[in-house]
């Protein structure tokens, strides 16, 4: 598997879905070490390219990687992080590794130790407002590839204290700079999804976060003018994962998502999002390695048709679930992937600028790194669109659109009556 670490994009593709091995440990690994996504073991780092990203480790999967981390033992483990080195049947890079964050361990007003709901990568910031997923209580019906790490996945899982969510999103930004706060809704019966409840919580953090993104990744629901509300509340992101365009497949990795609309739900989540949201603000995650290449490259096609971003998220076994036991995807069938998936998004003229500071995944942006574009992106605008003044205008202008769209809508219904 040669020429790994020497192309960025590669390199970071090859991180995020084969982790590395520690065959020496690392020194203070609870520096470095932490949970994400309620289930994963990661560590983050940045690449010499400037990248940033998020690598598992400790998993059955990771240890039979061929990238190894390596840390001498005397390194002076300050707080902005310590040098490491990443190597690879001969090759060899030297990456920065970034501590954890030091408010996991405070506690919110309940006592609830902040690190335990919430994940801080980079400038972004993962919240979980829900305490489980639905799907976990009823027999077979949680995703396969998935494994929600909770003691309270109930049919309708309760949410959390959003005072609480507020407490961790000022403890991050004491510590760091946030750009996204990216919520997960855990499935709850009824036409909604549970989304109905979230509402208040979006307008919450809203008057908290100013011109900062917030994205929603949500299980569709069937009552899809619930989508239009949570714009209004103040989403700037909307995602709704089609997982695998395959329906065969589909249907049995994602049983319980099937028996909730299936994929012709998320089709329609899909487009009444696209009426309410900016381009390119729409996205839908695909898994590939779990159906033929050929199915999620024609799933790609039709999300971009659609004015959706598809974002790929390479297969992962995950100990403990039912596909724990599945070889990850070979990483030159996934630099394919990678690279029409920018073609398609570069020909349609969708903007991908939203998903940035995404560490667990190579981005849509990054994937020209592929065919040896510059690191930095070469495109003016887009320079623009991401400095900090940028991100700031940015949200300006969405609550800008957000406030007219709204007015219109409630001026359209009042002339009804």
């Amino acid at each position: 598997m040669p020429d790994i670490l020497s192309n960025p994009g590669r390199a970071k593709l090859a991180l995020v879905g084969m982790g590395v091995a520690l065959p020496e440990g690392l020194p203070r690994a609870s520096h470095w070490i932490s949970q994400t996504n309620a289930v994963e073991t990661v560590v983050d780092m940045r690449l010499p390219s400037g990248q940033f990203a998020t690598v598992p480790v400790g998993q059955p999967y990771t240890d039979s990687s061929p990238i190894s981390l390596h840390m001498d033992a005397d390194v002076d483990a300050g707080g902005d992080g310590a040098s490491a080195e990443l190597r690879c049947n001969g090759e060899r890079l030297a990456v920065h590794l970034i501590p954890v964050p030091s408010y996991y361990s405070q506690t919110t007003r309940s006592g609830a130790r902040m690190g335990t709901f919430s994940a801080l990568h980079d400038r972004l910031l993962f919240l979980h407002p829900a305490m489980g997923c639905g799907f976990f209580a009823g027999k077979d019906q949680a995703c396969q590839y998935c494994q929600y790490d909770s003691l309270l996945n109930e049919e309708h899982p309760p949410l959390r204290d959003p005072l609480e969510l507020v407490e961790v999103v000022h403890a991050a930004l004491a510590e760091r700079q946030v750009d996204t706060v990216y919520l997960y809704n855990g499935f709850s019966p009824g036409g909604d999804a549970g989304l109905k409840r979230l509402i208040p919580v979006i307008e919450l953090l809203r008057r908290h976060l100013g011109h900062r993104q917030i994205a929603l990744e949500t299980v569709a629901p069937e009552d899809v003018a619930v989508i239009d509300e949570l714009y209004a509340a103040g989403l700037d992101i909307f995602v709704c994962n089609l997982e695998l365009f395959d329906e065969q497949a589909f249907a049995s990795i994602c049983p319980g998502k099937q028996a909730n609309g299936g994929q012709r739900a998320i089709w329609a989540a899909l487009e009444r999002a696209q009426q309410s949201f900016r381009w390119g603000a729409v996205v839908s995650n695909m898994i590939p390695g779990l159906e033929p290449l050929e199915a999620t490259l024609e799933g790609m096609k039709e999300l971009v048709a659609r004015g959706v971003v598809p974002l790929l998220v390479p297969f992962r076994p995950l100990p403990g679930t039912p596909l724990g036991g599945r070889k990850i995807p070979d990483i030159d069938e996934m630099e394919a992937m990678f690279l029409a998936l920018y073609d398609l998004l570069n020909e349609a003229s969708i903007p991908t600028h939203r998903l940035r500071d995404m560490g667990r995944v190579l981005t849509p942006m990054e994937s020209r790194i592929l065919v040896g574009g510059d690191v930095a992106l070469s495109d003016r605008l887009q320079q623009w669109i991401t400095s900090p003044v940028g991100r700031r205008v940015g949200g300006w202008l969405d609550g800008l659109r957000r406030h007219l769209r709204v007015r219109s809508d409630e001026q359209e219904l009042g002339g009804r009556r």
